[in-house]
């Protein structure tokens, strides 16, 4: 079921990206008020109940419900609005990948950490155990990265630009300071991103000032990945 509400010129709309009926029948609602999308941000996540588990004890059906949300529904989503940037001839299109599509996971930073009270996953199971991130978010982020190279080639010919940025982690309100102190240890400006340090990032790639850059994948993430 879909739902919609309208405040301040803004609509917001429920979507299923893992149907592509409920992304066609968005994307037909969006060209029969507006005209034309020209600009899609696709950032989704999803984590399920093992998402903390070692890898050895982590399911299938998690997994699988990682990559439906991450990979089949970028994929879907892409190519419902990819058609409506062909017939514009222009558009742009923004990933949110993550540094875990960069490099691998230091596992040792979620030691005594509450991420699994924080985002309200997990069980007594996992809170009893040495919680890991899951492999299926760095295969997922991983992909993002190679689909939008794949994706600006694609459609350099069309003027649709395709870029993805590579957040850091961004500071959630409850995570304990056991997590934000190894966490912090990580990266040289020794902090957690600020969530409009992300998205000003998403700004430039939407304005025209990013009018040349195709193809790219920006990492904003206080350094973590330069040493």
């Amino acid at each position: 079921e879909e739902t919609k509400t309208e405040q301040d010129g803004i609509d917001q709309v429920d979507i299923d990206i893992t149907q592509r009926p409920s992304i066609a029948s968005v994307v037909d609602e969006i060209i029969q008020r507006h005209k034309r999308i020209d600009i899609l941000v696709f950032a989704a996540t999803t984590k399920p109940k093992d998402f903390y588990l070692p890898f050895t004890e982590c399911s299938l059906e998690g997994w699988q419900a990682v990559t439906r949300v991450e990979m089949d529904g970028l994929f879907l989503v892409a190519q419902e609005v990819g058609k409506v940037m062909e017939n514009n001839r222009g558009g742009n299109m923004i990933f949110i990948s993550s540094i875990y599509g960069v490099v691998g996971n230091d596992q040792r930073i979620y030691t005594g950490s509450n991420l699994q009270e924080v985002h309200g996953t997990g069980s007594a199971e996992t809170s009893a155990k040495q919680l890991f991130s899951h492999a299926a978010y760095a295969a997922v982020k991983g992909s993002v990265i190679s689909l939008t190279r794949f994706l600006a080639a694609y459609w350099g010919d069309k003027n649709i630009r395709v870029n993805c940025i590579s957040p850091g982690g961004v500071h959630h309100e409850g995570e304990n300071e056991t997590f934000l102190e190894k966490y912090a240890q990580k990266v040289p400006l020794g902090r957690k991103a600020k969530a409009h340090e992300i998205s000003a990032s998403v700004v430039f790639l939407a304005s025209d000032e990013a009018s040349y850059v195709t193809g790219q994948n920006i990492i904003v993430d206080g350094g973590w990945t330069s040493w």
